[in-house]
């Protein structure tokens, strides 16, 4: 497995070193060098495209992601714009670019084109784990990029030769990514038999790195039922019935966090994690002050302990390091936001002769972290809290209950290693859609999903960034979905014009545009 690990390698470095764009590219990666099309197992492969879309799914669509539902708040350079919702297609070209890989766009690897290439060579060897892995990959790849992009290319873009593949309706290509998933599920991952190995778990596999073949099986079964559960969700909006259908696939889903499905990161240069190469190379962002304000809130009410706050955020310190408590930043790094007595303007505190002092991260900051700690994607908790609320819109609080209390006595949140980190259990909360939804806010730090979230429910309550140079309560309501990116729009005549003020097809209903100078229990 040399080249295995030297493209592991390659492909790690260069995204460590792609700064402000997370991207692949650079000598040597573009130009494919273990030479993908003489390949005759699917290993190198798979490693690429688990450390690519590792990068992808933690870089600047996270970040705009967390921006908009307000975990983090850009407050410096490029990230205060971003913040603001101001992207352009040039700048989210690398994410865009990296959902197909480098065959199609000669930019990137590991994403669509890489995965159906390595379905296709396990075809080859009759290997139907690592068809059926490669299935789930899929899924999750392209249904993020449907989340965020609505309509995307997809039954057409696995041609390279075609450069002007057909745009897919989002909802569409929602139900094309369940089939895939029911094909894994019900042919795939269940296959056995001498050639049906999947990756070698010492070598191909680092999510569950030493896991062997049975293990992958059940494993990865469970991860392609919670992400059903994912996907149906996103069509409820316009599908009540799709609350039902995701009801159903959370029993089989991902039943304890020590199978979350974790983004792989170790403290080596090659293999850091991603929030924690951003923080080290530019430092744009800080603790958003709603998820604070969340937290504080709920702790204050007895739905909390103060766990999660102290893992997510180091406390704003004086001089002297003497803690002064938490206080985050508002979009932008707005100050003096006008806001309604008891809600945070975005100031911080000011120690007596001092400057104002924000609130830090904790586990992705340089300072304090090795860089070790591999980032949730998947996981047990948001599982059970799919069932809860999928529950409570089919019946009520009474239904939704027991998933809110399972989610609530197992708070896993990412790992090191092969330990996951596990708070302690606290106990039950009313399981009102306000309870679950804040409950999974909080369990989904720095995940896409939250933004999902938040579009379909509108919960927590948030409202808009302020307009450059205002403390005014904002307008313009949050983004609701990404720019497509340059290359597509100058080489493909099908891209539509859908700018990020928009809002997908799976979300017809917007969120009221809310300011913070109104106190209600909701304002954050």
């Amino acid at each position: 497995m040399t080249h295995a690990w030297k493209l592991a390698a390659v492909v790690a470095l260069a995204l460590g070193a792609a700064g402000c764009n997370d991207f692949l590219s650079g000598n040597g990666v573009s130009t494919d060098p273990n030479n993908i099309d003489r390949l005759t197992r699917p290993g190198p492969l798979y490693i690429g495209i688990q450390a690519a879309q590792g990068v992808q799914f933690q870089g600047q669509l996270a970040r705009n992601a967390a921006m908009y539902v307000q975990q983090i708040a850009g407050n410096s350079r490029q990230q205060i714009g971003f913040d603001r919702y101001a992207i352009d297609p040039v700048t989210i070209d690398p994410n865009w670019t990296s959902v197909y890989g480098s065959n199609r766009t000669l930019n990137g690897g590991g994403g669509l084109l890489d995965i159906r290439k390595m379905e296709q060579l396990a075809r080859g060897l009759g290997d139907s784990l690592y068809i059926g892995i490669g299935k789930v990959y899929e899924a999750l790849v392209m249904g993020m990029a449907a989340d965020v992009w609505g309509d995307i290319p997809y039954r057409e873009a696995a041609d390279s030769t075609n450069p002007t593949p057909a745009f897919d309706p989002q909802l569409q290509v929602y139900a094309d990514l369940q089939a895939q998933l029911d094909s894994a599920i019900t042919i795939y991952l269940p296959a056995a038999g001498p050639s049906n190995l999947g990756p070698p778990q010492d070598n191909a596999e680092l999510i569950y790195a030493g896991r062997d073949a049975a293990g992958l099986r059940e494993v990865y079964t469970q991860v392609a039922h919670s992400l059903k559960a994912r996907l149906y969700l996103h069509t409820a909006e316009v599908d009540p019935a799709s609350y039902a259908l995701a009801l159903a696939e959370v029993p089989l889903g991902i039943n304890t966090p020590d199978n979350d499905f974790n983004w792989f990161a170790d403290a080596t240069p090659n293999g850091n994690n991603i929030w924690w190469q951003f923080q080290t190379q530019r430092g744009d962002i800080g603790p958003g002050a709603a998820i604070i304000d969340v937290m504080k809130r709920r702790i204050d009410g007895g739905l909390a302990d103060s766990a999660r706050l102290e893992f997510y955020f180091a406390p704003a310190a004086d001089a002297d390091g003497t803690p002064l408590g938490f206080f985050g930043y508002r979009p932008a790094g707005t100050t003096n936001m006008q806001t309604a007595p008891g809600i945070d303007p975005g100031n911080g505190i000011t120690p007596p002769g001092g400057t104002p002092q924000y609130a830090g991260f904790n586990f992705i900051d340089p300072n304090v972290d090795p860089g070790d700690f591999r980032q949730p994607e998947l996981t047990y908790v948001e599982t059970q809290l799919i069932g809860a609320e999928a529950a409570f819109q089919g019946g009520g609080q009474g239904a939704a209950q027991p998933f809110l209390d399972a989610a609530r006595a197992n708070r896993g949140y990412g790992a090191r290693g092969a330990t996951e980190n596990v708070f302690p259990a606290i106990g039950s909360a009313p399981a009102t859609l306000q309870n679950i939804m804040e409950e999974k806010y909080v369990g989904e730090f720095l995940n896409i999903e939250a933004w999902n979230d938040w579009k379909r429910t509108c919960l927590p309550s948030l409202a808009p960034a302020p307009p450059v140079g205002s403390t005014a309560p904002g307008t313009t309501p949050i983004a609701g979905r990404m720019p497509y990116g340059i290359t597509e729009i100058n080489a493909n005549p099908n891209t539509p014009n859908a700018p990020p003020a928009g809002r997908n097809a799976n979300d017809p209903n917007p969120c009221p545009v809310l300011d913070y100078t109104s106190s209600t229990p909701l304002a954050n």
